[in-house]
């Protein structure tokens, strides 16, 4: 969760950062036996080769943030280093806090963030440190205290670095409490922050700090096994990487000179513990998906006892593409949030791991230049209790409580609701045909797909690889067209029936918008571990073979699909969100047609090309045949609505039977699973079928006797020439099938 605000490149962990965690973690357990000292002398700072990065406190850095139209109120006041004994261990909790100049009897509110890239701040000014410039120089001159507590065993602060772990959640805790306490406050704590920094603002809420009035996380974290080992597909960021990363943050492996004293140096290179505890059941959560049974993934969920305790309100940010803290971390929690009775907002964009006002999103339609201005608003009325029409009226820009949701669908267009989904969307569903088709109607027929992982591929966990329609591995799902756009929200479920080939195995699943040039856009992705199929709290191992009910999560999303474009689900084994990978690849068998679906919230529950009705009947020549004798088939096919639809008619004739292609209507013919497609209409394309002939002679085996069927007819209203060079082969098309349309035959075959 290094979240890198001014240079990309650290936007995601790479495999240098990781190889330098894993060297700093060697050297930490090499190191075990060197003693902690009390003295910390800053003139003793830790010298470090690496390059600085983002997150030192550095007047040259130039971070880019919105800021606020509002006039100053205030001067920058008094700026002080505070340190505090932990209750828990006596260890130092270092605070920095930048006042306004207050007058007489005046107080002010507390903006904080707590966080892990911070420097001492001893001889360091919260105006240099980029996580904390953006809201100095917006909110103190507006009669804000801002301040930033480093979390133990980073910074200024003792202790050993816990990874979210109990004695830096109660650090936190008491951070909250002695800002709220401090003579010149008003008593309302804020805490705001992203990624990391984003996670810390639950540590207080989860307690019901009496002084925590609203907090602000951007892609924060409220439960990290969830974040990477969601059902049991974990993150290579899982397996020992961020114990190792967080503890080389901790002995300043990526600043120059943090100001870390010595004796604070020595005493973090003799915490391998928290390394090693934190490593070894990041492997156990990696290998088997389950949280622990030392309890050290239990007691850092986050989550716990904040509907039960806390009293505040929330602004919760999250970029709905955002693949470094994936979206279902925060909802659907957030309706959990409202239903225990907490004010909860929120701001969903399509975005990274990014600020709304992040220079490196400027120039998309995510970019919003009054952020500053909605946060000011937000903070007025949470942490001064002021009338939020009072601050309209001071502040030109959107009143940030006509509606508790903020939020921009994948079109680019922004919009405002009392709910996510807004009310208006509905529960429909989609189902997954048997022809590779994404309907409306269940399929009546049943048959199977195969995924697997592609050899002539190369997968490496730590790089995109997203499936995309059609890919060989994969089983593919495409609509046809949208007569209208449609529009979908919150989090899809695949209903699944898999067969796996061995005691594990995994699914992928990837939505994707298509358009007319077969250009896909991806729109949603979700996975999981055939360990964890109905979201169990431990695994329950399949059996191979046997069939097996899976429920797979997209992750929250909120898309549209224009008009004219088509709708895909594509199952995989590959990786998804750019990291998440799974330890147990092996082929899965995935049942389609029937009831085998995907549940969405739909704004429009029209199906594709919804307004398209056909109807079909067939007329054979008899219900048992000998060996080697003919049916023929007579066939009507009539285009109901629209009326000036026309369409190309599919008959599929059974396995064995031989289709007669010198007599009848039959325009072309391809081999099929089930047996021979023949087409109908390729040379005269209509909107009625009045009569259409084929015949067929029975097979003459004596073992190929038996039922065979007829059917059913299907249609397509694609009208690219099937000759064309780019044209798609006719069984690559979208064919809608017409149900009722089979027969079933008896065949009586003799020997010659």
């Amino acid at each position: 969760m290094n979240d890198s605000e001014r240079t990309p490149d650290h936007q995601y962990v790479t495999r240098r950062t990781l190889l330098q965690a894993t060297a700093a973690g060697t050297a930490g357990l090499s190191l075990s036996g060197v003693a902690s000292a009390d003295d910390d002398p800053i003139d003793d700072p830790l010298p470090v080769e690496d390059p600085p990065v983002d997150f030192v406190c550095d007047p040259d850095n130039t971070e880019h943030y919105t800021e606020v139209s509002a006039e100053p109120t205030h001067e920058f006041g008094e700026e002080e280093t505070i340190e505090l004994e932990s209750e828990q261990d006596g260890k130092k909790i270092q605070l920095g806090v930048l006042k306004p100049d207050l007058e007489d009897e005046e107080t002010a509110p507390v903006i904080l963030r707590a966080t892990p890239y911070v420097d001492d701040l001893r001889e360091k000014s919260l105006r240099d440190c980029v996580r904390t410039e953006r809201l100095t120089e917006n909110y103190v001159e507006r009669g804000y205290a801002v301040a930033a507590v480093a979390v133990r065993g980073t910074g200024g602060s003792g202790g050993c670095m816990e990874l979210f772990g109990p004695n830096e959640q109660a650090d936190v805790d008491q951070a909250v409490t002695s800002l709220g306490e401090a003579d010149w406050s008003n008593g309302n704590v804020g805490i705001i922050g992203r990624s990391y920094d984003g996670s810390t603002p639950w540590m207080a809420a989860r307690m019901g700090n009496p002084y925590l009035s609203t907090v602000v996380p951007f892609s924060g974290v409220p439960d990290m096994h969830d974040l990477l080992y969601r059902r049991g597909a974990p993150e290579p960021r899982g397996y020992a990487i961020l114990p190792g990363l967080y503890y080389a943050i901790s002995l300043g492996v990526h600043s120059p000179a943090t100001g870390v004293g010595l004796a604070t140096y020595l005493e973090r290179l003799s915490c391998p513990d928290n390394y090693t505890d934190g490593s070894v059941w990041s492997l156990y959560a990696g290998a088997t998906g389950e949280r622990d049974p030392s309890g050290y993934w239990t007691e850092r969920v986050l989550k716990r006892g904040v509907a039960r305790n806390y009293d505040g309100s929330v602004l919760m940010v999250h970029g709905l593409q955002d693949w470094n803290v994936n979206p279902s971390q925060v909802y659907p929690w957030t309706d959990e949030l409202r239903e225990a009775g907490i004010e909860t907002h929120i701001y969903f964009k399509q975005f990274g791991h990014h600020y709304p006002d992040d220079g490196r999103i400027q120039e998309t339609d995510a970019y919003n230049e009054n952020w500053a201005d909605f946060l000011l608003a937000w903070f007025e009325s949470e942490l001064k209790g002021r009338d939020e029409n009072v601050v309209e009226d001071e502040i030109d820009t959107v009143d940030v409580f006509d509606a508790s949701v903020h939020a921009q669908h994948s079109g680019g267009e922004w919009y405002t609701a009392d709910e996510w989904p807004p009310a208006e969307a509905s529960e429909t569903e989609l189902f997954l045909g048997t022809d590779g088709n994404l309907r409306a109607t269940p399929d009546p027929e049943t048959n199977e797909e195969i995924v697997y992982v592609d050899e002539t591929r190369e997968y490496d966990p730590t790089q995109p690889s997203d499936p995309e329609p059609g890919c060989r591995a994969c089983a593919t799902f495409v609509s046809a067209p949208f007569d209208d756009e449609f529009r979908f929200a919150g989090g899809p479920e695949l209903t699944l029936t898999v067969t796996p080939t061995t005691s594990g195995g995994h699914l992928t699943a990837y939505l994707w918008a298509v358009d007319e040039d077969d250009e896909a856009e991806r729109l949603g992705w979700g996975q999981i571990d055939l360990r964890y199929a109905d979201d169990s709290p431990a695994a329950e191992y399949p059996t191979p073979g046997e069939e097996l009910d899976v429920h797979l999560p997209i992750e929250p999303l909120d898309a549209i699909v224009p008009e004219g474009h088509r709708l895909a689900v594509v199952l995989h084994q590959g990786t998804t969100g750019d990291r998440t990978y799974s330890p147990t690849p092996a082929p899965v068998v995935v049942e389609t047609g029937g009831e085998t679906a995907m549940a969405l919230q739909a704004w429009n529950a029209a199906a594709p090309r919804a307004s398209l009705d056909v109807v079909g009947e067939r007329e054979d020549s008899g219900s048992v045949f000998s060996g080697g004798q003919t049916n023929r088939t007579d066939l009507s096919v009539a285009v109901e609505q629209p009326d000036d639809e026309t369409v190309l008619v599919r008959e599929t004739i059974p396995e064995a039977w031989t289709v007669d292609e010198e007599h009848g209507d039959v325009a072309a013919t391809t081999p099929a699973t089930d047996g021979t497609h023949v087409y109908f209409g390729l040379d005269d394309r209509r909107s009625e079928y009045d009569a259409l002939t084929h015949f067929a002679t029975a097979p003459d085996d004596l073992e190929e006797s038996g039922e065979y069927t007829f059917g059913p007819l299907a249609v397509t209203t694609e009208t690219a020439d099937p000759e064309g060079d780019d044209a798609r082969p006719l069984s690559d098309r979208e064919w809608t099938r017409l149900e009722g349309t089979e027969r079933d035959v008896i065949v009586t075959a003799v020997d010659i």
